[in-house]
């Protein structure tokens, strides 16, 4: 299938409503009226899933953590017991899809009795743009080349390796609504697996060991390592 050339993300975080009130309205309103407007060519909404063996996750308590001797800085935006509601929309107008998402979190729902699900819930959306597709099964720091030269030469076709993985895409940032740009990571590596027990296996340990990732991870001001576990898909595009 093919991707679209860019990719809007919000993480909410349901304040006056519970989560599962809130992932309704997601999937029963939000997203149907994203693909049903060809706002989004393709969105999936996710929950945060965090039991999973991974030494360089991002901790509850952010902080640093160690890949092997080297210091793995997280951001703080994105603390996992916090904002765990995750929506992705694939889109070929960004101006478009978010014309759309502000207009459905600005009407009252009867799912929230009445009340605009912009008042139920803080977020934080960004608009990112692909800049690879790696798809080898056909499953659907400051230096940006030396950055970019390191994933396509050497850590996806390591990650490939794993038992479960899908496939790659990776993003960088366009904009940030509701955080300055300075504040979160400016590239966004989307990994998917059928599951993430394996990412304690040998696989990704080589993957981790190799000097290219203690370097590139190392030097980086600051990451965000999370995982999430599919709730639904929804797609336009005809298959």
């Amino acid at each position: 299938m093919a991707t679209s050339p860019y990719l809007f993300r919000v993480l909410a975080k349901p304040t006056k409503v519970d989560l599962d009130t809130w992932e309704e309205w997601t999937s029963l309103e939000n997203i149907a009226s994203l693909i049903e407007t060809k706002a989004a060519t393709r969105v999936g909404l996710y929950q945060a899933f965090n039991d999973y063996p991974l030494a360089t996750k991002t901790p509850n308590t952010v902080d640093q953590t160690k890949l092997h001797s080297v210091n793995v800085t997280h951001s703080d935006v994105e603390p996992p017991t916090e904002k765990r509601c995750l929506v992705m929309c694939q889109t070929e107008d960004p101006d478009v899809l978010k014309k759309q998402f502000l207009k459905n979190v600005s009407q009252g729902s009867d799912i929230f009795s009445g009340k605009e699900p912009i008042s139920c819930a803080e977020w934080d959306s960004r608009v990112y743009k692909l800049i690879q597709d790696f798809d080898p099964k056909g499953a659907g720091y400051n230096d940006d080349d030396d950055y970019n030269k390191f994933y396509r030469d050497e850590h996806l076709y390591m990650l490939s390796k794993v038992p479960g993985y899908r496939r790659s895409q990776r993003y960088e940032l366009v904009s940030s609504e509701n955080l300055s740009l300075s504040s979160v990571p400016r590239f966004m590596a989307i990994h998917e697996f059928e599951t993430l027990e394996t990412t304690d296996g040998p696989e990704l340990r080589e993957a981790d060991a190799s000097p290219n990732t203690h370097r590139v991870i190392g030097n980086a001001e600051f990451v965000n390592v999370r995982g999430f576990k599919l709730v639904q898909t929804l797609s336009g595009i005809k298959q």
